[in-house]
């Protein structure tokens, strides 16, 4: 898989041999004497590949190593670039005229065609390999055998912090003091186990030092005990025998087999109440290792495990009576009392001119302890504004010589440099987005595949690939998942500022991804990728040369200019979604980014694409969701390698959908009734689509139509096969019938939004879906019964009802057995759920109108038995507060804190209040007109 791989450490040189190799094919007619050319640079560049597989692994290279390295890859990209251009002029097949002697003449033009671009592959070949001589050369002349390694091994930074005194540590004490009563308490303590608990979080959170703290509290309570740290490459035989050295308080030195030393550890163990702990686990292997050596008795021992990696942490705890303690960041208080103690000694002591610089660092440090000790050593010697300044505007891994800075990036290279290659591009590509920016997986995983960071072998689905990369930097603690589904998808991630910050610098050292805003310039490098984070001086984006740039990506809402598109020749990925500015004149060259793979226009001005997009022969995704597209050009259907297409609800296509047939994903709820009958017909031939998502408009429809019955038809087809996942809105009357066509019951239904209809008349249609996820029902009347029969739909994950609802109060007892999300916005009635309802429920969304929502008491709100919910995890109460005195909102806020409190989960709590405008006043009363008095 490697070989074909684009990626940060050996660049395009994986898919150039690809390439090569195909070319050496017998489908493609070469010249005399290419092939020998072709084969030598094949050859050769194998041999570059090797060289730079090994420089990958060195994180402090030889500076000529580098330098090569640099310099190889940077070839690679250029060889490429060429390759990529020879293969669309080979692959483009000629413009089929109907005119016999045009056909003819076009044929012949081709054939000369041909000629020319054959004998220009053999000029540019001969140069090419002109100059990959030249370079090997010059390595020779100046090779020093060997690489280059200090032979002074480093000694792990936080070695300082670990060590520190209780009383130095800021915010340990309220995590050590929970993991420690844990620890200590023997309830529901497994006759055969001792206790594991695995502290999981990223590199600077300061796992190791919390382990350190539970360590010295509990370890005299333990007959022995034992810290051990592992590294990225761990020697087995020196842990195990640093193990036994501190388990029985005396040296032990021993260079054999680690079993004789397990063998050892266990004995000695045997009858001991003993503590452990195993500090910084990179794979469930050394664990599984390790735990051999481990006596399982039931003696009130106790086992402590860090880890960055989640899967690594629940290998650790197997069983329901183990702990995974996911370590958060400080809070802003202990963030400032960590901050300013380092600098002045206390928050007090302060200057004014210092206090805005100092929350603007602190939020960019964002409760990273470590971050916070390396910032904060770095402004100690510093007491002026400009320092301050400086630092606030450019908090990096690149600034100054500081040790704490640099035990903050051997941290996080730790993390980096223990990723296979393939995901340490995919990490680094991370630097194309603003910090703080909520990066979509999809998004993220398709712009992967286009850059070729992704390759399957055997058939293997890339999307699927790409989201197993996705999920281990999630596992890794790399990335920081935000906005999990019903499902349990991940569906956007954020990268913390330091980490960001270090990938930049690493990003910049490789000449990545060229970052540019409102205060820098490129540098004079090759743009390989482009980032516009917002309001760029116009003169110095005008001036960017992007033919060689294979990303560009664009942020800001006032952003309304793009460079010119015209010479971006190796163009895979353009992104200018959320760019507001942008209009149909900014893309109007867009036909000529022949190499182009995604296309993201979403949330823009553009209200048509040109007609030279069908040119685009590589598109693989085109997304236009919330723009001003009207209708596609019918050039849309030549592109037969688009795979996902996304387009606003109301935009018209053209007819011959029908041709591409490798859609694979088509949305976003395409409007069915502004198609045509052709349309609706040929959808049914993209037999290879796996999601669909339309939009039904019934009582629109005309009774004479055949559209519904085409409609059906195609969905019948495409439900036969690959279809899977089908979305649908639909729009109905109170009594719609499916205007006298029935609306077939597929398994490919997943999703479904219904819109004003009598759900008595569909309730029978809604149970026979037998795969049905999610359902939504809104502006229609239900009923305790309508309730009952959806929670009768066995795989319900998700429910969501904005509707009017009849009767007092809503009672759940049964049903609903799957289900995870509930969302109610029936404002009035009440809610109550009763012993063994919605097992698995772990989010529960639902509004109140105060007014209206009257409690048996003197005020608050009633129990509405939220204990029942054993899987609850988040509480969202939203309070409508119009008509009503602040002091009921607030009497119903404490009621629903301690209905959280009492839960055993103890779920997250948030109370929204909506129109508080509209709150009465303590002094506001009903007014009495006042009485004339004879």
């Amino acid at each position: 898989m490697a070989e074909f791989l684009v990626s940060v450490s050996t660049g395009a040189m994986g898919s150039v041999l690809g390439k090569l190799g195909t070319m050496l094919s017998e489908e493609f007619k070469l010249l005399r004497g290419v092939r020998d050319d072709i084969k030598f640079l094949k050859d050769e560049l194998e041999h570059m590949q090797a060289f730079l597989l090994v420089m990958a692994e060195e994180e402090k290279p030889d500076p000529q190593a580098k330098l090569r390295a640099d310099e190889v890859r940077e070839m690679s990209y250029e060889i490429e670039d060429n390759i990529d251009k020879f293969m669309v002029l080979l692959d483009r097949e000629p413009t089929s005229m109907s005119d016999g002697f045009m056909k003819l003449f076009n044929k012949s033009m081709e054939k000369i065609k041909s000629i020319k671009t054959r004998h220009k592959i053999a000029k540019d070949f001969k140069d090419i390999k002109i100059q990959v001589k030249e370079m090997s050369d010059r390595y020779a002349r100046y090779m020093i055998n060997g690489f280059s390694r200090s032979e002074i091994e480093k000694v792990d930074p936080r070695l300082r912090t670990i060590y520190k005194d209780a009383l130095e540590l800021v915010g340990v004490e309220g995590p050590r003091d929970e993991i420690a009563n844990w620890l200590s308490n023997k309830e529901g303590e497994s006759s055969h186990q001792p206790k594991v608990v695995s502290i999981v979080g990223y590199g600077g959170l300061g796992k190791t030092t919390l382990a350190r703290q539970v360590y010295e509290k509990l370890g005299t309570s333990y007959e022995c005990r034992a810290f051990v740290s592992i590294s990225r490459t761990p020697d087995m035989t020196k842990i195990l025998s640093s193990m036994l050295s501190q388990l029985r308080n005396q040296d032990y030195a021993y260079a054999g087999d680690p079993q004789l030393i397990i063998d050892q550890i266990r004995n000695f163990l045997q009858d001991k109440r003993y503590f452990i702990i195993i500090d910084d686990l990179w794979d469930v292997q050394t664990w599984q290792d390790l735990n051999c050596a481990l006596v399982r008795k039931d003696n009130g021992s106790g086992i402590m495990t860090t880890t960055r990696i989640h899967d690594v942490a629940k290998s650790c705890c197997p069983s329901d009576g183990n702990l995974v303690y996911k370590i958060e960041p400080l809070g802003l208080a202990d963030s400032k009392e960590l901050f300013f103690k380092r600098i002045f000694g206390c928050e007090e002591k302060c200057p004014p001119n210092l206090k805005q610089a100092s929350e603007d660092i602190l939020k960019k440090c964002g409760g990273l302890p470590l971050a916070i000790n390396a910032i904060s050593s770095l402004l100690a010697s510093g007491k002026r504004k400009e320092d301050w300044e400086r630092v606030r505007s450019s908090i990096s891994f690149a600034q100054g010589k500081n040790s704490d800075i640099d035990a903050m990036n051997y941290i996080l290279s730790l993390s980096y440099f223990d990723l296979p290659l393939c995901l340490r591009s995919c990490l680094l590509y991370l630097t194309m987005f603003p910090e703080d920016y909520e990066i979509g997986r999809e998004q993220l995983v398709h712009r992967w595949i286009a850059e070729g960071f992704i390759h399957g072998k055997d058939g293997e689905d890339l999307v699927e690939l790409g989201e197993t990369y996705f999920h281990e930097l999630v596992n890794r603690s790399l990335i920081h998942p935000v906005n999990i589904e019903y499902d349990g998808k991940v569906w956007d991630c954020r990268v913390h500022d330091i980490i960001l910050d270090f990938l930049i610098y690493k990003s910049t050292e490789e000449n990545f991804c060229t970052l540019l805003s409102n205060h820098s310039k490129p540098d004079s490098r090759v743009i390989r990728r482009l980032s516009l984070l917002g309001n760029e001086d116009q003169e110095n984006v005008e001036q960017l040369d992007l033919s060689h740039a294979r990303s560009l990506g664009a942020f800001g809402n006032s952003w309304e200019y793009l460079p010119s598109l015209a010479k971006s020749n190796a163009l895979r990925v353009l992104d200018v979604a959320f760019c507001t500015g942008l209009g149909a004149h900014h893309v109007k060259d867009i036909g000529r980014l022949l190499q182009l793979r995604y296309l993201d226009i979403s949330f823009t001005n553009i209200t048509e694409l040109p007609k030279e997009i069908g040119d685009l022969e590589y598109l693989d995704t085109l997304e236009g969701r919330a723009t001003k597209l009207n209708e596609l050009p019918e050039s849309v259907t030549r592109l037969k390698r688009l795979a996902r297409l996304f387009v606003p609800r109301e935009t018209k296509f053209p007819d011959g959908i029908g041709k591409m047939e490798n859609l694979q994903e088509l949305g976003h709820s395409i409007n069915m009734l502004l198609q045509s009958a052709n349309f609706l017909e040929e959808l049914g031939k993209l037999t290879n689509l796996r999601k669909l998502a339309i939009h039904w408009d019934s009582h629109k429809l005309d009774k004479a139509s055949c559209k519904g019955k085409k409609l059906v038809s195609s969905l019948c087809k495409l439900d036969a096969c690959k279809l899977r996942d089908l979305s649908v809105v639909l729009h109905l009357t109170e009594d719609d019938d499916f205007r006298g066509h029935t609306f077939p019951a597929l398994n490919s239904i997943r999703d479904i939004r219904i819109n004003h209809a009598q759900i008595s008349l569909i309730s029978k249609w809604l149970v026979s879906l037998i795969n049905l996820e999610d359902l939504a029902l809104d502006g229609m009347e239900i009923e305790q019964q309508d309730v009952e029969m959806v929670g009768s739909i066995p795989t319900l994950l998700a429910f969501r009802v904005l509707a009017n609802c009849i009767g007092n109060t809503i009672v759940i007892s049964g049903g609903f057995q799957q289900l995870r999300s509930l969302f109610l916005y029936w404002g009035n009635t009440k809610l109550m759920f009763e012993a063994g309802a919605m097992p698995n429920l772990e989010e529960l969304v639902f509004t109140i109108e105060q007014r209206n929502y009257k409690s048996s008491g003197d005020g608050g709100c009633d129990d509405i038995g939220i204990q029942h919910l054993s899987s609850l995890a988040l509480l969202h109460v939203m309070l409508d507060c119009s008509s009503v005195k602040a002091a009921v909102v607030e009497a119903t806020e404490v009621s629903f804190k301690s209905m959280v409190g009492a839960h055993p989960n103890r779920p997250m709590l948030r109370m929204d209040r909506r129109r508080t405008d509209r709150m009465l006043k303590d002094d506001d009363m009903f007014q009495v007109p006042a009485q004339s008095i004879d």
